[in-house]
């Protein structure tokens, strides 16, 4: 069960709009097959993880391992408004204004109210 609120909820929908002026969408990779056989690679959006309210800027340039071994800079932090624990590193964030995100960390708060993302920007 999630802790009570600590704002009311007409308040946060007002701060909303406010605080969180893009959206965002996030997409998953799928490998679906063309017709003779080759994996294709295709991003799609995951259900109910489209055009969230967010706000993005530059973080502070932590540096994740990734699984791979692959050491990653993370300039650039997006803060979801809302609880979104089925968003994980692999996925990637596609802006409103067409910038597009891989995931590398995602943490979300204690009270569910918001959801932030570490990301570097696919160029």
């Amino acid at each position: 069960s999630s802790p009570p609120p600590i704002m009311h909820g007409r308040l946060m929908d007002q701060l909303t709009s406010r605080f969180y002026p893009d959206l965002v969408t996030i997409q998953q990779y799928t490998g679906p097959q063309n017709s003779i056989g080759e994996e294709v690679k295709t991003w799609g959006a995951v259900a109910g993880l489209s055009d969230l309210p967010c706000a993005i800027g530059q973080a502070g340039g932590s540096e994740p391992r990734r699984p791979d071994g692959i050491v990653a800079v993370s300039p650039w932090r997006i803060a979801i408004a809302g609880y979104h624990p089925t968003i994980v590193p692999k996925m990637r964030a596609v802006v409103d204004g067409g910038s597009t995100y891989n995931i590398l960390v995602v943490q979300v708060d204690s009270h569910h109210n918001m959801t932030a993302l570490d990301c570097e920007i696919v160029t």
